[in-house]
C-alpha cells in the first residue's frame, strides 16, 4: 500500500511538472529547423512589398482616425478573455496614429456610452459631466493599444529589429511566404512579442498574423486571419479578423471586424486630455 501512495505522488508530481511546463513556460513562434540563404534582407523586402501592398505610406498624412468596431467572443474561453458586459460589444475608437493614444466608446449594450482612454500609458474615463478621471484600468490597457496595433498592424511590424524568412505555405487555399518577426532577438522573450507573418505571394497583402501573447500571459498565443479587404482612399484594411488561440483545440476565441474608417475625425489635442 506504502509503494501504490508513493508511486501516485510520483505521478502527480510528474503530471504537475508536465502542466506547469506546458502553460506556464513562454510561448514560441520560432521554427526548429528553418535555413534560408540571406534570410533577414528576403524577410525585410518580403514586409516592405506588404507595407506597399497595403498603403501604409498614406499613414504619414493622418492625425487622428475613427475607427468602428465591432468583436464577438465565443464560449467560455471568450467570456474571461474580456472585461465587457456583453460577447458582442460595438464600438468607436479613435486613434493618433503610431503611438498608442486613444478612446474607446461603447456603443451598444449595458455600457453604451462610455468612454475609456489611454495616454502614455495611463488609462482615464469620461464621467457623466463628460469631465476626464485617471482610473488605472488593466483591461482597457490591453484592449486599447491591442485594436489600434491590429488596425496599423501592416506599417507597425515594419519597426520590428529581428527578422527571419520562413518560406512558403498553402493556408485556406492561398500560397504565402512568412516572416518571423521581434525585436533585438527571435528566440522567446518575457516582454517582447514574436510574430509571424503570412502574405499572399500575388497580392502582397497578410492572409494571417500569428503572435504570441507576452502582456496577457507568456504562455498565450494566437493567430488573426485577415480577410475582406476594404480600400479606404488607397489604405487597406481587413473588416473581418476571426482570432484563434493555443487555449483552444478547435474554433476561434473571438472575431473582431473593421466596420468603418474616417480620417481626421477628432481634433489631436482631444485624444491627449491628460496634458
Amino acid at each position: 500500500m506504502k509503494n501504490v501512495f508513493r508511486i501516485s505522488l510520483i505521478l502527480l508530481g510528474v503530471l504537475l511538472i508536465w502542466v506547469g511546463v506546458k502553460f506556464f513556460s513562454l510561448s514560441n513562434l520560432k521554427p526548429e529547423n528553418t535555413s534560408f540563404p540571406d534570410s533577414y534582407n528576403k524577410a525585410k523586402i518580403v514586409l516592405t512589398e506588404m507595407g506597399e501592398a497595403h498603403g501604409i505610406q498614406f499613414w504619414d498624412s493622418i492625425q487622428t482616425y475613427n475607427v468602428i468596431y465591432e468583436d464577438e467572443f465565443y464560449g467560455f474561453l471568450g467570456k474571461q478573455s474580456h472585461p465587457f458586459q456583453e460577447q458582442k460589444v460595438k464600438f468607436s475608437l479613435n486613434y493618433i496614429p503610431k503611438i498608442f493614444n486613444g478612446q474607446l466608446e461603447i456603443l451598444t449594450g449595458k455600457d453604451k456610452g462610455i468612454i475609456w482612454g489611454i495616454q502614455s500609458g495611463q488609462t482615464y474615463k469620461k464621467n457623466d459631466s463628460n469631465e476626464i478621471v485617471v482610473q488605472d484600468d488593466k483591461d482597457m490597457k490591453f484592449w486599447i493599444p491591442t485594436y489600434q496595433y491590429f488596425v496599423e498592424f501592416p506599417s507597425r511590424i515594419q519597426e520590428a529589429t529581428a527578422l527571419e524568412y520562413l518560406g512558403r505555405n498553402i493556408i485556406n487555399g492561398i500560397e504565402v511566404e512568412g516572416v518571423l518577426a521581434s525585436w533585438g532577438s527571435l528566440k522567446p522573450q518575457k516582454d517582447i512579442d514574436q510574430y509571424i507573418i503570412w502574405i499572399d505571394i500575388n497580392s502582397k497583402r497578410i492572409v494571417k498574423v500569428a503572435y504570441t501573447v507576452r502582456e496577457m500571459y507568456g504562455f498565450v498565443s494566437g493567430a488573426a486571419y485577415f480577410q475582406n479587404y476594404k480600400n479606404y482612399n488607397g489604405l487597406l484594411l481587413p473588416s473581418l479578423l476571426p482570432v484563434e488561440s493555443n487555449l483552444l483545440t478547435k474554433g476561434y476565441l473571438h472575431k473582431m471586424g473593421i466596420l468603418d474608417f474616417k480620417t481626421n475625425y477628432m481634433d489631436k489635442d482631444s485624444l491627449l486630455p491628460l496634458d
